[in-house]
């Protein structure tokens, strides 16, 4: 425990490589004194590093030789900095390199190390501040509302992080005494002396606040929010505003008038107060402001609740931010929302505290029990997704969230799925995503409205969602490890910790027995299906060489019928082992409270529970597959693959199209739903939306607002006359050019650039060219599945003054980069699909089948559809500016490109110019379209000194 009285110091260094070792040096030191929570001096210098700084580092901290030539050396501040040190308890945003970084420059110089206690502000903040978005400095200092005003500068670094420290225990000190006892107990070494605070915490929670604080309530052992008072889902009878007088007059100062949007509400309002009530699709172009636009018409409809489904849990948090800020703000009354996710996305109260009790040597799942114990003094939802905590896979957080075979609850109202489902049961509105909607459409009884926002992904949807792989290989795998924990003829079995506890051995023994004889049924099945399949086909060699080979649903449909005795036996037999699992588990906790187990065999059990849960996860899905037979199967593709050499097959499926699904499955359960997106329309005579969606043209209302953008004025798109074509040009002379122009685009405009490619392969060739291309240097150069995940690019994107980010797939549409963040859009080719794919071959031989031509009612709609939302990632907003280039001529030379230039903005202006002066135009567009940058530049030296 820290005394009252410590004195902490907050460092932070700049310098000039990450390696003292390597001889890098210190160009920068900043520190912070705190004593009894108050800031009480500072000290602040430039160093001379007499080392070259890297241009990368320069560019980040403004540091330049030329700035530090007359700076002192850290030999001439070294004594004075050592001096102040050698009381404190050192405190960093990441310790383990700033500190030994430190020591090392001390040695340097000849002075001995400081051999002081320490604080790590970053698992501290990941304790605290477990919602956080993230916890790099920038992150928490605009979470916390801390002025930085230089980041990447050591003084300004070390002022914020000391006003970071404050606060954190400040946070600490706030938590409930049982919280504090709860993270002190856990069994885990944070960096240094991290873990102090919150002994310290405790010590003084014990003595000035020893009552629980008013919001928290301890509920079997945890301290949780207390619940909320029941909100009424009565609305203030109130006439909906028609004319633009009265619009203004709700809107007040909260929303300004927009002429688009309120005929967009009256629309809306207008169908469904109607007897006879349509479903409605509606195009609402970007910058219309579409979200509001449903909601407030939906407000004034109050006779059935309202679901909202978006395509992700991110855009589902965006419409619960606009019902919180804008529209309760100004409706009479206030409309009451809950969101809705699978139970897999919720914490179980009573698996979580039952984990508390296996004391395992895992880091990274301490530590999230330490964020967890304190986000449950904060959250209402339970909702894990709050903690971004990433992979839903991984192991801990399966064994802690909601199953939907569980009615175990120890923590009676309390329960988050419970505390759900009942504020569901009252809200006006529910927010759930598109595969929510899908999953669960025969749960809405009451024939609630619907709203689709981005119609256009819920067929994709549907198809993504009915994919479905059987891998034989990896069941086998699976099984064998879940074998060898229950027996394995070593010290570590289960079989050998059970061996003198009766019910837990047997349990134990039969449990192995039962995966001995699935084991065998597999292996028969496995058998069966290559004797049926395989061998008909001309042999394992004939599968190879084709990788995939399609099956009919009728064979398919006859081989289940034929094996049905042995299906059923590995049905049986995962059921049988389920329970006995289940038994098991609950044993082994049942004894777990007088200490009779060790590390190990917790360990061992959650081992065993893991891979227990993917042995099912595997072998539902050749469940689903069977089902797919029998629901789908003439809309269903189904294909036999090989896995390698030895034989090993997988079986999968996948629906091929959406016909009559939406119209069995999901428009039963709902009022005629309202269908409205930015980007829903092909061509203005485009059958393929309602063909997704199942609609019949006649029997609906369709409404393309205009755009509210001024594309002349804001945009342009250059294509490249003479770009050559991928066949004619050879693969590696055709990736050489796209680099070539992708390089003098960037080089020339300066501008910050997002490259859209169709081909992940191409993406990857491209980049590594990029990359050794010396005149990009000073830029950073980010690709999808190579510069980390999607989030992490994006983000590292936004944050650097010069980057290129090469993208594919997710990144043609849902991301938003506004003013500067983007204003130059690359676009390498047409987004069309690889013809040759089973499903996509599939898909044309049904439509011909039905007389229709693949390329015109599938082909091209997709890739218009994805073409306009590639450029739409450009023009966001009236303040948006930039160009577009296609690196394709086929958008000028074929029949088709005419059709996908007319679906682009009526007023975009469109250039054609030869490669050689694409740079040069583009440069143009930007000299004639100039803005001012307001964004201050730093000179670089220190904001503080010595005092």
């Amino acid at each position: 425990m820290f005394a009252k009285n410590q004195k902490f110091a907050v460092v932070d260094i700049e310098t000039t490589g990450t390696s003292s070792k390597d001889g890098d040096r210190i160009m920068q030191i900043g520190a912070v004194f705190i004593q009894n929570n108050q800031i009480i001096h500072t000290f602040a210098t430039n160093i001379n590093p007499q080392h070259a700084i890297p241009d990368a580092v320069q560019r980040l901290t403004k540091l330049t030789p030329k700035k530090l030539k007359d700076a002192p050396t850290f030999d001439a501040v070294a004594a004075t900095l050592k001096n102040k040190l050698t009381d404190c308890v050192f405190v960093a945003h990441n310790i383990n390199f700033d500190l030994p970084f430190l020591n090392s420059e001390f040695e340097r110089v000849g002075l001995a190390p400081i051999d002081v206690l320490g604080v790590d502000t970053v698992p501290l903040a990941q304790i605290l501040l477990p919602t956080a978005l993230g916890y790099r400095l920038v992150d928490l200092t605009k979470l916390l509302k801390i002025k930085h005003l230089a980041p990447h500068r050591a003084d300004s670094d070390a002022r914020a992080t000391a006003e970071l420290f404050l606060a954190l225990m400040q946070k600490a000190q706030q938590l409930p005494q049982m919280t504090l006892d709860m993270l002190d107990k856990i069994p885990l070494q944070l960096p240094r002396e991290t873990q102090q605070i919150f002994v310290t915490a405790s010590a003084i929670v014990k003595e000035q606040r020893p009552t629980l604080p008013g919001n928290l309530r301890i509920v079997n052992g945890l301290a949780l929010q207390r619940l909320p008072e029941n909100a009424s889902r009565r609305l203030k009878n109130a006439k909906y505003p028609a004319t633009q007088t009265q619009k203004e007059k709700l809107f007040g100062s909260v929303l300004a008038y927009r002429g688009e949007q309120a005929k967009l509400m009256n629309l809306i309002y207008n169908n469904y107060t109607h007897e006879k009530a349509k479903s409605l699709v509606i195009e609402a172009p970007t910058g219309l402001g579409k979200t509001l636009g449903y909601l407030i018409p939906f407000s004034y409809l109050r006779q059935k609740q309202v679901v909202v489904a978006v395509p992700t849990k991110i855009l589902q948090q965006q419409v619960q931010q606009t019902i919180d800020e804008q529209l309760n703000k100004i409706i009479p009354g206030t409309v009451t929302t809950t969101i809705l996710k699978g139970k897999q996305h919720y914490l179980d109260l009573t698996r979580f505290k039952q984990s508390l009790l296996v004391k395992e040597h895992n880091y990274a799942v301490q530590f999230l029990k330490m964020r967890i114990l304190v986000w449950l003094t904060i959250t209402t939802t339970g909702d894990l997704d709050e903690l971004k905590i990433g992979n839903q896979d991984t192991e801990y957080r399966q064994e802690i969230t909601q199953v939907s075979n569980s009615d175990l609850n120890q923590f009676g109202a309390y329960d988050f799925h419970l505390r759900l489902t009942e504020k569901a049961q009252k809200a006006n509105i529910l927010i759930v995503n598109h595969a929510y909607l899908l999953a669960h459409a025969a749960e809405f009884t009451n024939n609630p409205y619907l709203i689709v926002d981005e119609a256009q992904k819920l067929a994709p949807q549907v198809l993504n969602s009915s994919r479905h792989i059987f891998n034989f290989e990896q069941l086998f795998k699976t099984m064998r490890v879940v074998k060898n924990i229950l027996k394995n003829q070593t010290n570590s079995d289960l079989a050998t910790v059970f061996a003198n506890q009766g019910e837990l051995w047997q349990l134990t023994n039969n449990l192995h027995q039962l995966l001995a004889k699935f084991e065998v049924d597999l292996t028969k099945l496995q058998g069966l299906l290559y004797r049926e399949f395989v061998l008909k086909m001309g042999g394992t060699k004939q599968l190879q060489r084709q990788a995939e080979v399609s099956l009919s649903s009728q064979d398919l449909s006859i081989f289940f019928t034929k094996n049905v005795t042995t299906i059923t036996k590995l049905n049986t037999n995962v059921t049988k082992i389920d329970q006995l699992e289940e038994q098991l588990q609950s044993k082994f906790t049942q004894q777990s409270s007088n200490d009779r187990w060790v590390i190990s065999d917790y360990n061992r059990m959650l081992e065993f529970k893991h891979n227990w849960q993917q042995f099912k996860a595997i072998f539902c899905e050749l469940v689903k597959i069977q089902q797919q037979v029998g629901e789908f199967s003439d809309t269903s593709l189904f294909w036999l693959g090989m896995q390698n050499k030895l034989g090993q097959l997988t079986l999968s499926c996948s629906l091929i199209n959406t016909d009559d699904y939406f119209s069995n499955q999901l428009y039963p359960f709902f009022q005629p739903p309202l269908f409205i997106g930015a980007t829903l329309f092909s061509s203005s005579r485009s059958q393929y939306l309602f063909d997704q969606l199942n609609l019949i043209k006649n029997n609906v209302k369709v409404k393309k607002f205009p755009t509210t953008l001024q594309y002349a004025k804001q945009a342009q798109l250059l294509i490249a006359s003479d770009a050559p074509h991928p066949q004619n040009a050879g693969r590696f002379l055709y990736v050489d050019y796209l680099a070539r122009q992708i390089a003098n685009l960037v080089l020339t405009t300066n501008k910050k650039t997002l490259v859209l490619f169709n081909s992940n392969q191409e993406l990857e060739q491209v980049t590594h060219l990029l990359q050794g291309d010396e005149q990009l240097d000073e830029y950073a150069i980010l690709a999808h599945n190579i510069s980390g995940s999607d989030a992490k690019i994006l983000r590292k994107f936004k944050d650097e003054p010069k980057a290129i980010l090469l993208g594919a797939g997710s990144f043609w549409e849902g991301i938003d980069l506004p003013l500067t963040q983007l204003e130059l859009l690359i676009m390498t080719r047409l987004p069309f699909e690889a013809p040759d794919s089973l499903v996509v071959k599939a898909q044309n031989d049904w439509l011909i089948a039905h007389q229709r031509n693949p390329f015109f009612n599938l082909s091209l709609p997709k890739a218009i559809l994805k073409l306009r939302q590639g450029f739409g990632r450009l023009i966001r907003s009236a303040a948006d500016q930039g160009v577009a280039v296609i690196l394709d001529t086929r958008i000028l030379d074929k029949q088709y490109g005419k059709t996908m230039l007319k679906a682009l903005p009526v007023d975009l202006p469109v250039k054609a110019v030869v490669s050689h002066d694409l740079a040069t135009s583009a440069q143009n567009f930007f000299e004639k379209n100039k803005v001012i940058d307001h964004q201050e530049e730093n000179d670089g030296n220190p904001t503080t000194i010595i005092n």
